[in-house]
């Protein structure tokens, strides 16, 4: 047990490792299940449970990493503050599930999701792979954003606008420049936007600073359009149908 939660560890993570696609595998068996059961959970009470149960595990994730920094004494504000895009992203998905609100929908889901997405692909994980402690909260922590905005597309029925990518773009960079004052104040390096991460990820392949950030900038813009293709697709389909329709009738 104590291994599970110790500080370092000769565990490295390796990427797309039995262990990584198995816990990435087990995010879309849930997703496909949600999509199966979504009559189901748009029924009253289980959609109360529902949306409270992904609330209740996003922040028990949470309240578990600042709990382990502390039993380690490794907790500072330069490093122990939730301003990480996957902290922030974190709590607007546990006040999306609450509030059901259609403008949070429009950030958490490019934004928070677009970002735990890529995040799940290249994990910052350095020392802690399986089955580390470190490895199970950034899967469950991750993860929970993309279920809890998939919870409001498949069970709540909600649908972004292209409008809505913009708006998350620009709501990012507003989120980013707060966080890069607050770095030079802190002598910190929230969301990697002072220097990059020691470990394989996707900043690996983005240039050195500063123009990695610049480079992020257009993944940002990539990411959110292909995840604003299903319903380009999706809409296109329908219009087909109706077409379809209209001249069989």
């Amino acid at each position: 047990m104590h291994a599970f939660f110790s500080w370092s560890t000769d565990h490295d993570f390796s990427l797309f490792s039995n262990e990584h696609l198995v816990v990435l595998g087990t995010i879309v068996v849930m997703m496909i299940l949600m999509f199966l059961f979504r009559n189901n959970l748009r029924e009253h009470s289980l959609n109360f449970i529902f949306r409270i149960g992904i609330a209740i595990i996003i922040l028990l994730s949470e309240a578990s990493f600042h709990i382990w920094f502390i039993y380690h004494n490794e907790w500072d504000v330069a490093v122990g503050l939730p301003l990480q895009l996957s902290s922030i992203s974190l709590f607007l998905a546990v006040f999306l599930v609450l509030t059901k609100n259609r403008s949070l929908f429009e950030i958490t889901y490019f934004a928070g999701a677009g970002s735990a997405i890529l995040a799940m692909l290249t994990p910052d994980l350095g020392v802690y792979g399986y089955p580390h402690f470190r490895f199970f909260h950034f899967f469950v922590a991750h993860g929970g954003i993309v279920i809890a905005t998939w919870s409001m597309i498949i069970v709540e029925g909600f649908v972004p606008s292209y409008r809505s990518i913009w708006k998350a773009f620009f709501a990012l960079n507003a989120y980013v420049t707060l966080i890069f004052i607050l770095n030079i104040t802190l002598n910190a390096n929230y969301m990697f936007l002072m220097e990059k991460p020691l470990s394989n990820t996707l900043f690996a392949y983005l240039g050195p600073w500063p123009w990695y950030l610049l480079s992020l900038e257009g993944v940002a813009i990539v990411a959110f359009h292909l995840l604003y293709l299903p319903f380009t697709f999706s809409k296109w389909l329908n219009k087909t149908r109706r077409k379809i329709s209209s001249f069989s009738s």
